[in-house]
């Protein structure tokens, strides 16, 4: 099944101010040479609505503050275990690797 391209969301529609009507009038379905799209013209005018609202509603990080995006949220919350991991598997990996590599080098198991 081959897919059509979408076009952005006018500015207009991220601000709410243009009718989902409106989109479909600029993206008229596909004539009947042309690739089957899987949702039908409302829908997707609907579905690019929500997406455009969602994106809009994005958080921005602060000016000079903490960064209040999930992606720091997550860093923040995963820091203290991948210390914790780090220190309890850290020396016995690289205490294994070093003694590989010294069996490479000298050609004889340790």
């Amino acid at each position: 099944m081959a897919r059509t391209a979408i076009k952005p969301a006018p500015e207009s529609v991220a601000a709410g101010t243009v009718a989902p009507e409106a989109i479909a009038a600029e993206n008229p379905a596909p004539k009947s040479g042309a690739a089957e799209t899987m949702l039908s013209v409302e829908s997707e005018v609907a579905t690019r609505h929500s997406l455009s609202a969602l994106s809009a509603m994005v958080v921005k990080p602060q000016e000079g503050g903490r960064d209040n995006t999930l992606e720091s949220l997550v860093r923040e919350l995963l820091r203290p275990m991948m210390k914790d991991w780090l220190d309890a598997h850290l020396p016995d990996l690289v205490e294994a690797m070093v003694a590989k590599e010294i069996a490479r080098i000298t050609g004889r198991a340790l």
